[in-house]
This record gives C-alpha cells, sequence and structure tokens, in this order.
C-alpha cells in the first residue's frame, strides 16, 4: 500500500524504515507527527477470522490529532492484496481536499502486480522475511538467509518483480563484502540478470532500475553503464528513499554534486529515521571534500544504529583529511568492519610516526583479509609513499572486481596518484567520465 500511495505524485510519503520506528510507541499522533514531520498518519489495524480478514484504517491529522477519515474493509485472505489498493486509494481520495493528486492511484489488484508486487501470500510472506533480514545488514549468515527468502519468493511468483530486484542487491552485497576474489564475478553475474528479469516484468519499477544502476557500478565497475539505470529510477521513484539515496551516491561518486545534493535532501526527507539514509548523506559530503559536514551525519547514523558497518571508519577518514590523525584513530579502532578499521590504523600511525602500529594493521590487512581488501591495501600504499605498490593493488583490485573502486574518481586516500597516468587510464577504463579529481576539484564542484 505504501509503494501505491508513493507513486501518486502529489503525495510525500514516509520512508517504511522510519514509519516503522512508531509502530509500537506510546506517544500521541501530534508528537509522531511532529517527529517524522508530516501533516497526516495513516494508523490502522488487521484481524483475522478463518479465511477472513478486518482492515480497519484511520487517517488522523497530524496538527490536532483527530480522524479525518475511518473505514473498516472486511474480506477474504486472498483477496488482502486487492484491499491494499481499495485503502490507498480511499486515502488518496480523503486527501484530494488538501492534495492536488496529479497522477492518481487504482483500485485494480493488477496494478499491485505492475508496480512490481505479487498476489501470492507465501512469496509476499517471504520477501518480508527477507527485507528484515537484509535490512540488519549484521553478518555472511544474515546476509545469506535473506538471499534464500528471496529465492523462496520467487520460487513461490517467478513473476515478483520486487523479489527479484531484492536478490540482485542481495547478491551483489554478499559479493562485494564477503565474496572471495574468485565468486565475485559469477556473483555480480547473477545480480544482474536478476535485476534485468525485474525490469523485464516490471518495466516502470523504479527499485528495479535503481538495482541495476547499483550492480553495474559495484559489480561491474562500470560508472557510464550505471548511468541511464540510475537516471530511469529517478523519474519514477522520487518518493522512494532508498531510490534517491542510491542514485545521490552514485553521482557523488562520478562528481555530479549538485543533483547528489538534491537527491539526497530529498532522501532526507522522506526517511528521517532511518541511520542508512544518514551514513549516505554523510558519504555524499565526503566525495565533495565537506569532510566537517560530513561528521554530524554520520554520527547521527550512530546514534540510532550503535552497530552500524563503516560508520566510525568514514568519520575517521574525515578526521584524517581535518589534520586530526589521533582523533581519527580512535574512531577506526571502533569500526567493526575489519578491512576499513585495519587500514585507517595504518594510515593513522603513519600519520602519527607510529611506524610499529601502522606496520601491525598493515600487516593484519595483508594476511587476514588478503584480496578481499586490495582496493584498502591501495589507499594504504599511497598514503605510505609507494606509489608503484599501490597501483599494483589497484590493478588487482580491478582484475577481480573490488566495489572498492567506485570509490576512486574522488578518494582523497589515493591524491598521491593522481598525476599517474596509469591511475588515469584506470578511471577511465572504469567509465569515470572526465577522468579523475582531487579532493581540492571536488570541494569546488
Amino acid at each position: 500500500m505504501r509503494a501505491t500511495l508513493a507513486r501518486n505524485v502529489g503525495l510525500l510519503v514516509m520512508a517504511q524504515a522510519s514509519s516503522a520506528k512508531f509502530r509500537d510507541s506510546q506517544d500521541d499522533a501530534t508528537t509522531i507527527a511532529e517527529q517524522l514531520r508530516v501533516a497526516y498518519l495513516l494508523d490502522g489495524s488487521v484481524r483475522r477470522s478463518g479465511d477472513v480478514v478486518r482492515v480497519t484504517a484511520d487517517l488522523i491529522d497530524g496538527d490536532s490529532g483527530f480522524s479525518r477519515w475511518s473505514q473498516t474493509f472486511e474480506r477474504r485472505i486472498s483477496d488482502i492484496f486487492a484491499v491494499q489498493s481499495e485503502i490507498a486509494s480511499t486515502v488518496a481520495s480523503a486527501l484530494a481536499s488538501r492534495v492536488a493528486s496529479g497522477a492518481g492511484t487504482s483500485d485494480k489488484a493488477a496494478d499491485l502486480v505492475a508496480a512490481g508486487g505479487t498476489m501470492n501470500l507465501a512469496a509476499f510472506d517471504a520477501y518480508l522475511r527477507g527485507r528484515a533480514l537484509y535490512d540488519l545488514a549484521a553478518d555472511e549468515a544474515s546476509e545469506a538467509a535473506a538471499l534464500a527468502q528471496f529465492d523462496a519468493a520467487i520460487a513461490a511468483d517467478p513473476a515478483y518483480a520486487a523479489a527479484h530486484a531484492a536478490r540482485a542487491r542481495s547478491l551483489t552485497a554478499i559479493a562485494n563484502q564477503y565474496g572471495e576474489a574468485g565468486r565475485r564475478a559469477g556473483l555480480y553475474d547473477a545480480a544482474i540478470i536478476s535485476a534485468e528479469r525485474a525490469i523485464a516484468i516490471a518495466p516502470d519499477l523504479a527499485d528495479a532500475h535503481s538495482t541495476l544502476g547499483f550492480t553495474l557500478f559495484q559489480g561491474r565497475l562500470d560508472a557510464r553503464a550505471a548511468r541511464e539505470p540510475f537516471e530511469r529510477s529517478v523519474l519514477s521513484g522520487s518518493g522512494e528513499a532508498t531510490v534517491l539515496a542510491r542514485y545521490a551516491q552514485y553521482s557523488a561518486r562520478t562528481g555530479r554534486d549538485s543533483e547528489a545534493v538534491g537527491a539526497m535532501q530529498r532522501a532526507l526527507r522522506l526517511d528521517p529515521l532511518n541511520p542508512l539514509i544518514y551514513r549516505a548523506a554523510g558519504s555524499v559530503e565526503y566525495a565533495a571534500g565537506r569532510y566537517a559536514e560530513s561528521i554530524p551525519l554520520l554520527r547521527k547514523a550512530l546514534d540510532m544504529n550503535p552497530k552500524m558497518g563503516r560508520a566510525h571508519a568514514s568519520i575517521g577518514d574525515a578526521l584524517l583529511m581535518l589534520g586530526k590523525a589521533a582523533e581519527a584513530r580512535v574512531e577506526y579502532a571502533a569500526e567493526p568492519a575489519m578491512d576499513f578499521s585495519l587500514a585507517g590504523v595504518a594510515i593513522a600511525g603513519h600519520r602519527l610516526g607510529d611506524t610499529a602500529a601502522a606496520a601491525a594493521a598493515f600487516g593484519r590487512l595483508q594476511t587476514e583479509i588478503g584480496d578481499r581488501a586490495l582496493y584498502q591495501q591501495a589507499q594504504v600504499f599511497a598514503q605510505m609513499g609507494d606509489r608503484e605498490s599501490a597501483i599494483s593493488a589497484l590493478g588487482q583490485a580491478r582484475a577481480v572486481g573490488d566495489g572498492g573502486l567506485i570509490y576512486a574518481r574522488n578518494d582523497p586516500m589515493l591524491d598521491p596518484l593522481r598525476s599517474d597516468p596509469r591511475f588515469a587510464r584506470l578511471l577511465q577504463g572504469m567509465g569515470f567520465d572526465g577522468g579523475f579529481a582531487t579532493a581540492a576539484d571536488a570541494k569546488g564542484a
């Protein structure tokens, strides 16, 4: 139902990650609306008796706390998906006096499938379970369990486009974070096939186009090929925070700062309580050389999720660029992602003249993580002044499809390599238009 409402261009619909935080809240409606910065809340309950489901929906005015509209829908369980569209259509009509409806909603259940959904209860249940596991981003086991749920959803309904897109993202995450060098290419190829399948089923599904762009960029390391699906995704996905956040990060990494900032601001508006969105916003600021501005966004992400990976390391990177190597080392030490932590500790130790600590951390990075962290090894080599080893590590990273290379165009850790024509050729080979940018260039973008 959320996706159906979000397709109405006259409505700005809060993303699930933010609104779900109030599922069990005891706060009143006006307090919740204020925290979410929305004008209306849609509350409801579901009761089941045998094969009959009763859904009660209540549209609440966020300023007054009074109900603007309430209705009960009683249907058989087999009609539950049609009820979602019916409620969405009724809510949009209830708001018609306040909001220009633009492209309205439909009460046809078939629209759910056309928008990437399913009419199969087992498929829908498996998809939701997969999403919950994927959003944890806890470890390899949870990622594998998420993939298994998406596979189960597709087995139950092969025409479930959203499940195919989710499967593609899951495969990409596994390849990037846990895949051995020899497995990555196959995982990325499978991810692209799944994303393309999602698009073939539901050509207007923004999430599918966004996922294809994400996988082409991070998996195939092809910035040029990724642009068209990313651009296509924001045409129909301007109401989806995750679609906007992916587009913003792609734009930031390809030197299109104004597009990145605009998309990121809208994503934050749609999903203000999602730590992943704040981490993404911090990465956009860092990519543009606004290091000080990136830190509060990353701190907020950690306030929401203290166990989040890559946030401490990103703060460490920003502090390092601000000349605060001692503070940066503290952040790197707190980073749960070992590859980011060890690389950061090595670089910060080098900056501080602590050669023993730097060598110990770098040695662990090479021996314990090895080829899964070739990009991070290149960063350390570059910062330690070993240009030849840095270029060699980047070449190896390119050969094995190391997703870290998506950061290379404007990664200040690699600034010592900017004058090397081999580095320029590497970036151009990945489709980075305009070659490469230094940190100073990024600040002026």
